[in-house]
């Protein structure tokens, strides 16, 4: 997967905050040219992460169903970064960890790999893939592919994270709202981590400031059945709900 560049992660900052540009405005504040600034908008639709209009693009609006990983994975990167970072408190060398699918957990991988003796287990290819990489003692739980992407669910996937009991579980979901609850609009993804949480010794939240005060339409669990939660901004809604970071 090729990476966004500066600019692009520039192009979506601005529109976080200003909702929609021209590309006149857009090659101002980037000081680059209109030409340019139109390809960068080009790739950014077809990632599905902004929507082009006559003359600019506006900021992609809740999106039905589940994002692809090689798109989530170039979203938010700054603030996974932090969640992980802070997230690592909770290794420590000879676990068995458990990664969902999301590209949340992937980003653990970079502090899970000096850990000795650390087996990882994720329903995710593209998260096995780079733990292989890592050098990290990786199993890749079986399964059929959802929706096409790289995430893998479905009854095998289920039988197995049904019998593993892992010492550590980091996962995300699409939702979290006011009340603590959480959520996902993919049925399959939902089933798989709600077996996940029900196994795992220590159960691990992560979740971006992007998905506060949201609900998708499958419950997944709550902050309260948890045992941490590591947001890379306060919520203050859910504090006391569990331990948070």
């Amino acid at each position: 997967m090729n990476k966004l560049s500066e600019r692009q992660e520039q192009i979506l900052a601005l529109l976080e905050t200003r909702r929609s540009l021209r590309v006149t405005e857009l090659s101002k504040l980037l000081y680059t040219s209109p030409s340019s600034i139109r390809r960068d908008l080009c790739r950014l639709e077809n990632l599905r992460l902004l929507h082009r209009t006559h003359g600019g693009a506006e900021a992609q609006g809740e999106l039905q169903g589940a994002i692809p990983l090689n798109v989530r994975m170039t979203k938010n990167t700054a603030a996974k970064r932090l969640i992980a970072k802070k997230a690592s408190v909770f290794l420590s060398e000879g676990q068995n960890i458990m990664l969902d699918g999301s590209s949340t957990a992937s980003f653990m991988l970079p502090y899970i790999a000096p850990f000795k003796k650390v087996t990882v287990f994720t329903n995710s290819m593209i998260t096995a893939q780079s733990a292989i990489a890592y050098g990290i003692d990786t199993h890749c739980i079986g399964g059929r592919s959802v929706d096409g992407s790289a995430v893998l669910a479905g009854e095998e996937a289920y039988r197995t994270v049904s019998a593993l009991c892992p010492d550590l579980l980091f996962f995300s979901s699409q939702s979290l709202d006011a009340s603590g609850v959480i959520s996902d609009s993919t049925e399959e993804e939902n089933h798989l981590r709600a077996l996940m949480i029900a196994n795992a010794k220590t159960r691990v939240f992560l979740c971006d400031s992007e998905k506060f005060n949201k609900r998708s339409l499958h419950r997944l669990t709550s902050l309260t059945e948890l045992d941490a939660a590591v947001f890379d901004t306060p919520f203050a809604a859910v504090e006391g709900m569990c331990k948070i970071l």
